[in-house]
């Protein structure tokens, strides 16, 4: 059910001084189409699909704003349904005129991934859910939870629903913003089939964990499922991301691309919990590029080359 959109020309420059309250609408897609949950889909590989549940949880927002600017909104979180789509309230932002991108990170921050859901008031993404959306305090959260069958008649049954820490991913969204009764209105469609990306279900498969299938959807939400409204994301996988082999080294990483880099290129390396750590410009024509002065750990390693963005887990041993 898609809500009206309704329209607003007012300048952001009237509220740019004031507190503004800001929040993120989604429409789900499949594809071009309006998502349906009662239909069967193909995806882009070719495999039969029916979606009986995919709900999601975004975290950690900051608005990118007037000339690259990072306006971080404290304590937002946002527990989407495919099924729904609605208006999900954000919090308050000032000095915001030119909205650029909405940054955010999928699933829960580590502190409060392992909270008592029962702490937060009725109605609040992370107060206790039906069905739950909550693994336990051991494991927190379900960051995602996509459940359905593939094949004919969907027959053949499929269920991800990703957890842990280490999932939580960073991810960068463009989005329209508008003005709409005095509030910050952010314009986003999610390709439910940017779940699928590199996921192979027709052969069935159940993962409840922080692993393998886990990981490529909490990874494809971050970079393969939002988009511009009216953009189209159904061009071949190969066409949305660029390949590279990241091997350890001593004190750092080299990345081997596999090709070289079109356009000057843009690296980032990230804690677990996405905040940056080194941001790195490489040069147009680049194949191999090494990261050096990085300790033992965990991170995240995140490439943008044009339009197209990757991120790859890594631990530094």
């Amino acid at each position: 059910m898609r809500l009206p959109i309704i329209s607003a020309f007012l300048s952001f420059s009237v509220l740019a001084s004031a507190q503004t309250d800001v929040a993120l609408r989604i429409d789900h897609k499949a594809g071009q189409d309006d998502f349906d949950g009662g239909s069967s889909w193909t995806t882009p590989a070719g495999e039969e699909v029916e979606i009986d549940r995919l709900e999601y949880y975004l975290s950690m927002f900051t608005i990118v704003h007037d000339g690259g600017q990072e306006t971080p909104i404290a304590g937002a979180y946002v527990l989407a349904d495919a099924f729904v789509d609605e208006v999900h309230a954000l919090g308050e932002v000032s000095g915001v005129e030119n909205v650029e991108g909405l940054k955010f990170s999928v699933g829960i921050d580590p502190e409060n991934n392992h909270a008592d859901p029962a702490s937060w008031p009725n109605g609040h993404p992370l107060a206790p859910q039906v069905p739950s959306m909550h693994w336990g305090w051991s494991a927190g959260y379900r960051f995602i939870a996509l459940e359905g069958g593939a094949g004919i008649n969907g027959v053949v049954a499929h269920e991800i629903h990703a957890l842990g820490d280490d999932n939580h991913t960073p991810g960068q969204m463009e989005v329209a913003a508008s003005v709409e009764d005095g509030v910050l209105i952010l314009d986003v469609e999610a390709d439910v089939f940017g779940f699928y990306n590199t996921l192979s279900v027709a052969g069935g498969l159940i993962n409840h964990g922080e692993d393998g299938e886990a990981v490529t959807v909490c990874n494809n939400l971050a970079d393969h499922v939002f988009r511009l409204p009216g953009a189209s994301n159904i061009e071949a996988p190969a066409a949305r991301e660029f390949g590279f082999d990241l091997v350890s080294l001593e004190g750092g990483a080299e990345l081997i691309f596999h090709a070289p880099l079109a356009t000057t290129t843009d690296i980032e390396l990230l804690d677990v919990l996405g905040r940056p750590l080194q941001r790195l410009s490489v040069s147009e024509g680049t194949v191999r590029y090494t990261i050096v002065d990085v300790r033992q750990g965990a991170f995240l390693i995140s490439v943008t080359s044009g339009i197209h963005r990757t991120t790859r887990r890594w631990i530094q041993g």
